[in-house]
């Protein structure tokens, strides 16, 4: 989905080469970038080039504090990421999503009323049967949030030398 979309205290919007101080800033944390699979050991200077990577996706969106304008972290949405044995068993199109919200905006909701709206909109405006998020087991933050929004675990696979816990929600 492109375009912007509001809920009561973000706005979800395309994000925007003048995000990038913001994107660097909220990756910068150590356990925000293990969590979300960058090496622990890795070079900061990467970091720019991961925000282009990420900037240049048609669905990267930034989440944006309606009080501050600052932006509290981000949503990915791609085509669906999963090997194909498990792809091919999932019924007609889907999406996978990916997303962080950036330490000091932890812990107030901010991703379970980003992915509450994405979904209905994603379901509401396009023929999506199915939505995707994988997350790793030890991840117990993004399990309880993805299976308080009715996501099921579907499979897991590995990435790497990593295990991903393979979460869908269908429409």
């Amino acid at each position: 989905m492109t375009g912007m979309m509001e809920t009561a205290r973000l706005v979800i919007r395309p994000m925007a080469d003048a995000d990038e101080d913001a994107f660097i800033r909220g990756i910068s944390d150590r356990g925000l970038r293990v969590m979300y699979g960058f090496p622990d050991e890795m070079d900061e200077s990467f970091l720019p080039r991961i925000f282009r990577q990420f900037r240049g996706l048609p669905g990267a969106c930034a989440l944006e504090e309606k009080e501050t304008g600052e932006m509290a972290g981000f949503l990915l949405d791609v085509a669906p990421e999963l090997p194909g044995e498990i792809r091919d068993t999932l019924p007609g199109n889907g999406r996978t999503l990916a997303y962080a919200v950036y330490p000091n905006y932890q812990r107030r909701g901010y991703m379970r009323e980003t992915l509450r709206e994405y979904i209905r909109q994603l379901f509401k405006t396009t023929d999506t049967a199915f939505i995707h998020c994988g997350h790793f087991p030890e991840n117990l933050p993004s399990e309880k949030l993805l299976r308080g929004l009715g996501f099921r675990e579907f499979s897991r696979h590995t990435a790497g030398k990593k295990e991903i816990v393979d979460e869908v929600f269908f429409r």
